[in-house]
């Protein structure tokens, strides 16, 4: 029983495992593994990115790495980019300083995927509130106008503002709890105003009111996996060290496009 209990958990890992693409070889910061789309960049784009992500990592050690997908393989985006991150370790071992973008452009507008997963040592300077405003201003417009290359390029423009702390973060989290409040105030009167209708209403027809909104969907993580494993190696410029070890545990956040 015991050998089988053994046996099964090694199965259930290698299953996990699967689900998750190999890194490239020689490793790179920005990775598509997309059938449908191929040309999510342009190569141009391609050699910009790669190197603008190069930079910023021999600079101040934190990764960011964009990951480019047709199918989550039965899991969640955060689920997904949360292991894609410990297994190819992103980020460095010792500050747990990476970060993941995860893209899954495909299906139908409202069901495509965009995930950000933040590893431990950056949580504190980028919340998941953080990378809540940073997919609805500076990725979701142009991610549904098909313009890539800019939302990748403002997103993570906004993320190494506040991994090197050039953006105060309390007040830029401060935007999006206040948008919220104001959310939250706005159904409040509304309630209210709807309420002294019907009990003001004398007979005779009725008018109707409503309030619609948008959900977003908040991917929390799971918060279990550690230990990422360090990759060396070069990148297709020859100037950047390879993946570090990082690890990640849930901080981030993702939505629907």
């Amino acid at each position: 029983m015991k050998r089988f209990f053994i046996a099964l958990c090694f199965f259930l890992a290698f299953v996990s495992h699967a689900q998750i693409p190999e890194r490239s070889n020689p490793p790179r910061l920005y990775n598509n593994f997309s059938k449908e789309f191929p040309n999510f960049l342009t190569d141009e784009q391609v050699i910009i990115l790669e190197n603008k992500l190069e930079a910023f990592s021999n600079e101040t050690s934190n990764q960011i790495c964009v990951v480019i997908v047709d199918d989550l393989n039965g899991m969640d985006a955060s689920s997904f980019a949360i292991q894609l991150g410990n297994e190819w370790g992103v980020g460095k071992q010792k500050f747990d300083n990476g970060i993941v973008i995860l893209i899954k452009p495909t299906g139908s507008a409202g069901g495509r995927d965009l995930f950000i997963a933040v590893g431990y040592g950056l949580e504190g300077a980028i919340p998941d509130l953080a990378t809540k405003r940073i997919r609805e201003e500076q990725m979701y417009p142009y991610l549904k106008n098909g313009d890539y290359f800019t939302a990748l390029d403002k997103g993570t423009d906004v993320l190494m503002q506040l991994a090197k702390g050039e953006i105060d973060v309390k007040d830029y989290t401060r935007y999006g709890e206040a948008g919220d409040l104001k959310t939250a105030v706005l159904i409040v009167i509304l309630v209210v105003i709807l309420l002294i209708i019907i009990f003001r209403k004398k007979g005779g027809g009725g008018q109707t009111y409503s309030h619609g909104g948008r959900h977003i969907y908040w991917g929390s993580g799971l918060g279990g996996f550690s230990g990422g494993r360090g990759f060396g190696g070069g990148s297709s410029s020859g100037g950047w060290g390879g993946f570090g070890g990082g690890s990640f545990g849930g901080g981030g956040s993702g939505g629907k496009w």
